[in-house]
C-alpha cells in the first residue's frame, strides 16, 4: 500500500489529555496540539486510527483531523465498538501445562513471564496493537480489526458492521503472535518466525512459511513495501536494572512465494520505515525527501507499568551503514510520561 502523507509521532506532552506532533520531514514540533480526552497509552494506530481501550475494555477508534493551528477547534470521527476480552476472564483458559513445540525451542524462553502478572494491567496495556485492513467508515463492507492482546501474544477479530462480539483466532500450532499486516487483500500474522494467513470470513489460519532461525531478536513488525512483505527484526539491549533498552540494530527480510522462504535484504531501496505501536508503515523518501533506506523506530511495548522509566528508545537506523542516532530530542521531564503514554507514530488524514 502506497502511502501519500508522511507519518506524524505523537508524543505525550506536558498537559494531560494532549500530545505534541512531531514532524519526521523537519525534524520538528508542531505548534499545533492534539487534544483527546484520553491520558493513558493508545493501543494502536492503523490507516489513521487511534485505538483507545476504554476502561469496561470497548474498544474506541478516533481519526483527529490536523488541521491549521489557527483553528483550535479540532474536529474528531469515533467508531465504537464491542466490549473485548477483560484479563482476569482471558486468563481461565491459559493451560500452564502446555508443553512447547520443538521447533519453537528458539523462542522458549520469550514469554516467561506468569500469565497471573497481566491481571494488574490497566486496559490500555491488554491491548498491544491493533489492525484495520480498510477505513471503518469509507469501506465499512471491507474492514475487519484484528487485536493482539494478552501477555502471551494472542489475537482476535472483529468484522466491522457485521460481528456483534470478537472472535479469538486459535490454533494450536500458532502462538505468541508477534504482529500482522494487510499485503493484497489478505491477513498475515507472524508467529515466533512462522508466517500464517488469516481468512476472516473462514475464522481459519494457514501456515505460508516455517520458522526462520536468524538472530534472536527482541521484536519483529510485518510490514508491506514496495510490493514485497517485509519483515523488520529488532535488536534491543536492556540494561541491568531490566527498565531501561536502547535499540542496537534491524535486520530487514523479504518473502519469496515461489520459494515460501524468507531471504534477507540489505537495503529498502528508496523506502523508508516506521515502526512501533503502530500498523507499520512504508513511504518513498524520493517524494517526501527524507532519507531513504532508513527504519523509524519509536519507544513500543512498554509492557508492565512496574516504574518510572528513564530511558525513551526513539531513532531512527540506517541500514546502509548499519548506523543509528536520535531523533525527536525529548527533554528529562518528557520521559517519566513515555511509560504511561508511549510516542505513536499516526498518517494525517487526507487534505492534510
Amino acid at each position: 500500500m502506497r502511502h501519500h502523507h508522511i507519518p506524524m509521532l505523537l508524543v505525550p506532552s506536558e498537559e494531560e489529555h494532549t500530545w505534541s506532533i512531531y514532524n519526521a520531514l523537519d525534524e520538528n514540533f508542531l505548534e499545533l496540539k492534539l487534544s483527546l480526552f484520553h491520558n493513558k497509552r493508545f493501543s494502536g494506530s492503523s490507516h489513521g486510527w487511534l485505538v483507545i481501550v476504554n476502561e469496561d475494555y470497548t474498544l474506541t477508534l478516533h481519526k483527529p483531523y490536523f488541521i491549521s493551528k489557527d483553528d483550535i477547534s479540532a474536529s474528531k470521527t469515533s467508531v465504537h465498538l464491542p466490549c473485548f476480552f477483560p484479563p482476569e476472564l482471558d486468563n481461565l483458559d491459559y493451560d500452564t501445562n502446555d508443553e512447547t513445540d520443538p521447533e519453537e525451542e528458539h523462542f522458549a524462553h520469550e514469554d516467561d513471564s506468569d500469565p497471573e502478572d497481566y491481571l494488574y494491567l490497566d486496559s490500555s496495556y491488554h491491548v498491544l496493537k491493533v489492525l484495520i485492513t480498510a477505513d471503518p467508515l469509507i469501506n465499512p463492507n471491507d474492514c475487519t480489526i484484528v487485536v493482539k492482546y494478552g501477555g502471551l501474544g494472542k489475537l482476535a477479530f472483529i468484522k466491522y458492521g457485521k460481528d456483534t462480539t470478537w472472535t479469538k483466532i486459535e490454533d494450536d500450532q500458532f502462538r505468541g503472535y508477534e504482529d500482522m499486516v494487510y499485503y493484497k487483500n489478505q491477513i498475515y500474522v507472524h508467529s515466533r518466525g512462522k508466517l500464517a494467513s488469516f481468512d476472516p470470513c473462514k475464522g481459519t489460519i494457514k501456515l505460508i512459511a516455517p520458522t526462520i532461525f536468524s538472530l534472536r531478536a527482541t521484536m519483529k513488525y510485518l510490514v508491506e513495501s514496495c510490493g514485497e512483505l517485509l519483515v523488520v527484526e529488532r535488536f534491543l539491549y536492556f540494561f541491568e536494572d531490566g527498565y531501561e533498552r536502547i535499540t542496537k540494530m534491524f535486520i530487514v527480510f523479504k518473502f519469496d512465494f515461489d520459494e515460501a522462504k524468507w531471504i534477507e535484504i540489505e537495503s529498502l531501496g528508496d523506502f523508508t520505515l516506521f515502526v512501533g505501536d503502530n500498523s507499520s508503515i512504508s513511504i518513498s523518501a524520493t517524494e517526501f525527501n527524507v532519507q531513504a533506506n532508513c527504519i523509524y523506530f519509536t519507544h513500543d511495548e512498554v509492557g508492565l507499568p512496574t516504574k518510572t522509566n528513564e530511558s525513551c528508545d526513539l531513532g531512527v537506523y540506517c541500514l546502509k551503514s548499519k548506523s543509528l542516532k536520535l531523533y525527536c530530542n525529548l527533554d528529562s521531564t518528557t520521559f517519566h510520561r513515555v511509560y504511561n503514554r508511549p510516542p505513536i507514530w499516526i498518517l494525517p488524514p487526507n487534505g492534510y
